[in-house]
């Protein structure tokens, strides 16, 4: 390798990799659906350009410090923003687990925040239609979206369908009771 391949070479392995954009919240949600509920995890990671306005939408006493109650309350308003239903049925989503970054790393774009959510699933036999709508900070929010594989071998998956941006997502679907 010449002495300019290798100063190249070194240059890019050196250069931290972009997960995404800068000026982009990235919001990539996954869903498992099992015969009894629906388990959804979301993942958001504000770009570092506009990490400053998701942290004051979070930040509400202004005072640049994130309490446990500022998260509880962004938390909560995130949740206000998603929608799930099966079979046009609204599924009412519990928060299970929240894991929030540290403001610092927040702002320079290097971390996530993580919300689970639990709903339940009503038992119905054969093809089921789930959807799933992310509203959360559309002005400046990139979705992603996809399913899990099932676990359970009663649930089999038929299809997804996205719009363009990804911020609704259609879960096409079929349960069968055990022993059919």
């Amino acid at each position: 390798m010449t002495g300019r391949g290798f100063l190249l070479a070194a240059l890019l392995l050196a250069a931290p990799a972009q997960a995404h954009r800068l000026d982009e919240y990235l919001q990539a949600a996954t869903i498992a659906v099992a015969p009894g509920g629906v388990e959804l995890h979301l993942r958001l990671t504000p770009g570092a350009e506009v990490a400053d306005t998701v942290i004051a939408g979070i930040d509400r006493d202004g005072d640049g410090a994130l309490s446990q109650a500022e998260w509880a309350e962004y938390a909560t308003q995130v949740q206000r923003d998603l929608s799930l239903t099966a079979d046009g049925q609204p599924l009412p989503l519990r928060l299970t687990a929240a894991r929030f970054a540290e403001i610092g790393a927040v702002k320079a774009g290097e971390a996530m925040i993580e919300l689970d959510f639990t709903a339940d699933l009503p038992a119905a036999n054969g093809p089921r239609i789930l959807t799933f709508e992310n509203r959360h900070r559309d002005g400046i929010a990139v979705y992603m979206v996809n399913a899990v594989m099932p676990r359970d071998p009663s649930v089999r998956i038929l299809g997804q369908h996205r719009s363009p941006d990804q911020s609704s997502w259609r879960l096409d679907f079929t349960t069968e009771a055990p022993g059919n």
